[in-house]
C-alpha cells in the first residue's frame, strides 16, 4: 500500500502587495479562489503518479482541484479535511508590510500558539490525524492513494503517517508540485 502527498500548483496571484495586517483576510480569500499558473512544464513524474493511482483525493480548495485537472484527471473525492491549515491574522492597522511577510509573521506566531481569526495548531493537528485516517482507510493491499493537497497540511499528515508505521520513501519538499511517497510497513 502506498500513499502519495503532492503539493498543488503555484497560484497566479500578486504576492508582494503592501497591506495592513487586517487586510490579510481579503488576500487569503482572493488566494483561495485564484487560478493556478498554467504556464508550467508538465512533470512526467506527476503524470505517472496520477496514472498509477487507484484513488485520487484533493482538498476542498480550488487550487487543489485545479491542479489535478491540469493533468486531465478528476479527483475521486474532494474533502475540506485536507484544506491548508488556517492562517491567523490580526486586526492591526499600524503598519503596511508585504502580504507575503505578513503571512510568514502570522505563521510563525501560529507555531507559538497565536490563532486569532484562524485555526490553532492543535486543531490543524487533529484534522491531520483525521486526514491520515481517511487516507489509510482508502488504501487496500497493493493500492496507491494520492492526495493533492497543501504544503503545511501535507507535512502534518506525513508526520501522522510516520507515527502510524508508514515509511517516507524520500524527501518531501515544500515547493509547488513537491511530493512525498509513504509505504505501509505494517499490516493495516
Amino acid at each position: 500500500m502506498k500513499i502519495i502527498l503532492i503539493r498543488h500548483a503555484e497560484v497566479d496571484i500578486k504576492k508582494n502587495s503592501f497591506a495592513y495586517a487586517f487586510e490579510l483576510k481579503k488576500w487569503l480569500d482572493i488566494y483561495n479562489n485564484a487560478e493556478i499558473k498554467k504556464d508550467f512544464i508538465a512533470k512526467t513524474e506527476i503524470s505517472n503518479i496520477f496514472d498509477s493511482s487507484d484513488r485520487i483525493l484533493c482538498s476542498g480548495l480550488k487550487r487543489s482541484y485545479d491542479s489535478v485537472a491540469l493533468y486531465g484527471k478528476t479527483p475521486d473525492e474532494e474533502d475540506e479535511l485536507f484544506n491548508e491549515a488556517g492562517l491567523p491574522f490580526a486586526n492591526w492597522r499600524w503598519v503596511k508590510l508585504p502580504l507575503s511577510l505578513w503571512a510568514v509573521i502570522f505563521r510563525v506566531m501560529w507555531l507559538f500558539g497565536y490563532k486569532k481569526n484562524g485555526e490553532s495548531l492543535q486543531e490543524a493537528k487533529i484534522r491531520a490525524q483525521k486526514g491520515a485516517s481517511k487516507l489509510v482507510a482508502s488504501c487496500e493491499k497493493g493500492t496507491t492513494v494520492t492526495l493533492l493537497g497543501h504544503g503545511l497540511m501535507n507535512r502534518l499528515i506525513a508526520k501522522e503517517l510516520v507515527k502510524r508505521g508508514w515509511s517516507n520513501q524520500g524527501k518531501m519538499g515544500s515547493a509547488n508540485w513537491d511530493y512525498g511517497v509513504f509505504v505501509s510497513l505494517v499490516s493495516q
